[in-house]
């Protein structure tokens, strides 16, 4: 099957229009920052801040940033050569993806099977681990454990996996003038009353709706919708750029995020909660991508913060499992800062190794497919 789509001159560009200069080449500001930010929100839930911090909303920034990139990325691609090449789109989310979670993978087996670590050997854990459909097997399963205590978040790389393999054809239509910005939007509203389908009528729990594909698409779907929203203007006429109203939007922006997680109504959490989550995290995004240069934002293009945020995935594919093996052997029980600390220097210490080490090769492979 042929893997990339070409367009002649006469043909219709994705939209009128030219994404911002901070998207237009090379790193796109902030986003990295945002993945640090993103990785810590989930660090700190699963070593003992849950009550105060809601881990879940990390894994819903990660998603949002996943749409956003992943489209902004297509339409260069689109601006630069005429189409989209998907079979080295998908080459290029292998080498990404697959060597720090195999290895960890691996790593997490082998300390299961030498008693380091808690955890069970169900074939068809690990096939869904390994073939990107944790969530569903958690969802059918929800007392069967994992195979590595530690690594149940890896359901959400399950969402992002099936989302990658429908997006491209989206945003194909969308080159095409098959599907526009308002079908999008009607997708996310769709998603919306599933969601409301399954929680009212099904009777599904919180927690299966929380990681179903079909449930959660929507939380990348806003970051697409951002992305497209760039290409063709729509976001600089809607958000202005002047600090007064940015200054007000932005942190408007935040209230309805801290009032949507301290929500307490079981029905808002399940349905309204991630379409009001994208909504408002569009807003945060355009202006963290756009003006980096506004104050709250800065802190986010740090060197050190930036850095974290490379190594952010491989963090959260392995903080949990590190910070289970501490509580299991009951290190620095009793002392929860000393904890935390330790926990989050073992969880960067692993995840630079994997970066520089484990990734180096692949990293360069991927260059190539670019």
């Amino acid at each position: 099957m042929r893997g990339d789509v070409t367009r002649t001159a006469e043909a219709a560009a994705p939209e009128a229009g030219s994404l911002p200069p901070t998207l237009a080449r090379g790193a796109i500001p902030s986003l990295d920052g945002i993945r640090a930010v993103s990785v810590a929100i989930v660090f700190f839930a699963h070593a003992g801040l849950s009550d105060a911090i809601a881990g879940g909303f990390g894994v819903t920034i990660f998603f949002f940033l996943s749409g956003f990139l992943i489209t902004t990325l297509f339409l260069r691609e689109w601006r630069d050569t005429g189409g989209i090449h998907i079979g080295k789109f998908y080459v290029r989310r292998f080498l990404r993806l697959s060597p720090p979670l195999f290895f960890t993978l691996g790593l997490g087996y082998l300390l299961v099977w030498l008693g380091f670590a808690d955890g069970k050997f169900d074939p068809l854990a690990i096939l869904s681990q390994l073939l990107y459909f944790h969530n569903y097997y958690l969802a059918a399963f929800p007392d069967g454990g994992s195979v590595v205590v530690g690594l149940q978040p890896l359901w959400s790389l399950s969402v992002e996996e099936h989302f990658y393999l429908i997006f491209p054809l989206i945003f194909l239509l969308f080159t095409h003038g098959k599907v526009r910005l308002p079908h999008i939007v009607a997708l996310l509203v769709v998603i919306v009353a599933w969601r409301y389908f399954r929680w009212q009528v099904l009777l599904d729990t919180q927690w299966t709706i929380y990681i179903s594909t079909d449930t959660r698409f929507d939380s990348i779907l806003y970051g697409c919708l951002l992305a497209l929203m760039e290409r063709n203007g729509t976001a600089r006429r809607v958000l202005p750029a002047d600090n007064r109203r940015l200054t007000f939007l932005v942190f408007g922006a935040l209230a309805v995020l801290a009032l949507s997680i301290l929500a307490r109504d079981m029905t808002f959490r399940s349905t309204l909660r991630y379409t009001v989550q994208g909504l408002a995290l569009m807003v945060v995004f355009h202006y963290a991508v756009t003006r980096p240069d506004y104050w709250l934002f800065r802190p986010l293009n740090l060197g050190w913060v930036r850095t974290i945020g490379l190594y952010s995935y491989s963090i959260y594919l392995a903080h949990y499992v590190i910070i289970r093996i501490l509580e299991k052997y009951g290190w620095f029980e009793g002392n929860a800062a000393l904890f935390i600390a330790a926990a989050a220097v073992i969880s960067i210490a692993y995840a630079a190794f994997v970066w520089h080490v484990i990734e180096a090769v692949p990293r360069r492979l991927r260059h190539r497919f670019a």
